[in-house]
């Protein structure tokens, strides 16, 4: 991997962690911005000659990293969302109004999270009874009673605040629907893409397939868990295999390989250029239907990096994509850096990418089938090993039976998946076919009792929380390791 794009990108992210844990005023950014341009207009005047420009070819990097920290600091600042206090100067109303994001249906009534006007995207957490609510409405509620997540002193607060201060949820409260005044709709492309899921969620509903199998398919191909109860979740958490219902790479892949597939007959017409921008255009707008989950963009990101590589006639570098897709999602929402499914993505894609293929023993031309075999379970071993650390930090668990699941089940979910979007296809357009609906729903019952079988429930599940500084240690041995083994690709 050429580490062209590695430094931008952790430049930048280490601007936006600083920024976001001094709270810098968006002004500090400029200094190092204005220092970064100043080394670079020294390098390149005084390496004219060849002989200089090699000596001082070193320092480039300096003013690199300089430039992106700095843009990493303005960039998290001015996008910082705003308390009520600092919104409202003091003076906070007895009513503000806010964009609905998401309404999920709890034992309790409703959870509901809507974006506060005028605060730079701060978010709050209403629990409320059943309501006509739905994404997009722009609602009013009063002020009184909101609290600050921040302030949440509980065991389970301290432990799920991470993330909702990462998600932008400053504020949490109880609101009963009465006081919930609904004011207009928002005209938001957002919510045309998620009335669109909603469509293809009532379809995959009143297909044939059985609830259970329903929800499962509505979590892992649009990305909405609501319908999944708690002990479904559990199961694949305690199995090793919640990274299952979460979109990402791997369904991103095996979606663009079905597409591919399909599109064949355009390779066959000598038009295989038109076959790969087709393939990136659905893939776009699946994620925005998906709702732009930041593990998703970055597979998409990657993947419209490797299709235009394959449309160029260019050789494609992961890691450089990887780091490309990173940079790219960092500077237009800075948040991402503290989200749970972002780190967890990017640390698996790149551990993947660092060391998998260089700890397979097995040639690929002598003994294909094994290389493979053996690939899977490295895969398998690398992905969780790099990330348990996050798993632990953020959910307070470590699973030990995610080998056997994930080996037992991954070489599967490829043909699973495809199947359940050819049902799906059909079915949208009043063609129901019983024996494919019965296959689902054997398959996804196959699919959670070996999960069940293989966990055994909790005890083979460790409960243990990592503090932050471990988190830091582990990932900055991965890093350094990542180095070493590929410090010849390097050079």
């Amino acid at each position: 991997m050429h580490k062209g794009p590695l430094i931008p990108v952790l430049a930048l992210a280490g601007g936006i962690a600083v920024s976001s844990v001094l709270a810098l005023p968006w002004w500090t950014g400029t200094v190092p911005i204005v220092l970064g341009i100043t080394v670079y207009i020294y390098l390149i005047n005084s390496s004219k000659d060849p002989v200089s420009a090699f000596r001082k070819g070193k320092w480039h990097p300096a003013w690199v990293i300089m430039l992106f920290v700095g843009i990493g600091v303005t960039d998290q600042s001015l996008s910082r969302p705003l308390s009520l206090d600092q919104a409202f100067g003091g003076i906070i109303p007895d009513s503000v109004n806010c964009e609905v994001r998401s309404v999920l249906t709890k034992t309790y009534g409703e959870r509901i999270d809507a974006m506060i006007d005028g605060t730079n995207g701060a978010k709050v957490r209403i629990r409320s009874g059943a309501s006509s609510i739905s994404s997009g409405d722009i609602i009013r509620i009063p002020t009184k009673g909101l609290k600050e997540t921040a302030s949440d002193t509980t065991v389970i607060g301290r432990r799920i605040r991470p993330m909702m201060e990462a998600a932008g949820i400053l504020y949490t409260g109880r609101i009963t629907p009465g006081n919930i005044k609904v004011e207009g709709r928002s005209n938001s492309p957002r919510y045309f893409f998620m009335e669109l899921r909603e469509k293809i969620e009532i379809a995959i509903e009143r297909s044939h397939i059985g609830k259970a199998t329903s929800d499962f398919l509505c979590a892992i191909l649009m990305g909405d868990k609501t319908g999944l109860d708690e002990e479904t979740r559990l199961t694949f958490a305690n199995g090793g295999m919640a990274h299952m219902l979460a979109l990402s790479g791997l369904h991103i892949g095996i979606l663009a390989g079905f597409l591919m597939f399909l599109l064949w007959p355009i390779r066959l017409m000598g038009r295989y250029r038109w076959s790969y921008a087709v393939a990136i255009v659905i893939l776009w707008l699946y994620v925005a239907v998906t709702g732009m989950a930041y593990s998703s963009v970055r597979a998409c990101i990657m993947t419209t990096f490797a299709f235009i590589g394959i449309m160029a006639e260019r050789k494609n570098f992961a890691g450089n994509a990887l780091a490309s897709a990173c940079l790219l999602i960092l500077i237009f929402d800075p948040s991402a850096l503290f989200d749970a499914g972002f780190q967890l993505s990017v640390v698996c894609v790149g551990a993947l990418i660092a060391f998998a293929s260089r700890l397979n023993p097995i040639g690929h031309r002598q003994h294909p089938v094994l290389f493979y075999i053996c690939g899977a379970v490295i895969a398998t071993i690398v992905a969780t090993a790099s990330s348990w650390v996050l798993t632990s930090y953020y959910f307070s668990q470590v699973p030990l039976m995610f080998l056997p699941s994930n080996l037992l089940l991954l070489p599967a979910l490829p043909f699973y998946l495809s199947f359940a979007i050819v049902f799906i296809a059909l079915s949208s357009v009043g063609v129901e076919i019983g024996w494919m609906a019965h296959t689902l729903d054997f398959g996804y019952d196959i699919m959670l009792k070996s999960i069940e079988s293989l966990s055994y429930g909790t005890e083979f599940v460790i409960d243990y929380q990592v503090p932050l500084w471990g988190v830091l240690v582990w990932l900055a041995l991965l890093g350094a390791a990542a180095y070493a083994i590929n410090r010849k690709e390097t050079k």
